[in-house]
């Protein structure tokens, strides 16, 4: 089985860590302005995640990216 890459890793990430804390996907998108098919095809992992979009989303959640991308490396 091949080794997931970054995005697939970053879009697992935000699923798992930012979704939970929204009762939907629609509130989830609102709070980071961002539409929300493409929250959704980025949960899925079928978006490819730029840097703005991912920017976004952390400082929406208040976090750094440097964090997230350190959690996902480990």
């Amino acid at each position: 089985m091949e080794k997931p890459d970054l995005t697939e890793k970053l879009c697992r990430y935000i699923h798992e860590n930012f979704r939970s804390n929204y009762k939907s996907n629609l509130d989830f998108a609102l709070s980071c302005d961002i539409d929300e098919k493409t929250i959704r095809l980025i949960q899925q992992g079928k978006y490819n995640l730029s840097l703005k979009l991912f920017k976004k989303i952390c400082d929406a959640q208040k976090v750094k990216m440097s964090d997230v991308l350190r959690e996902i490396q480990e």
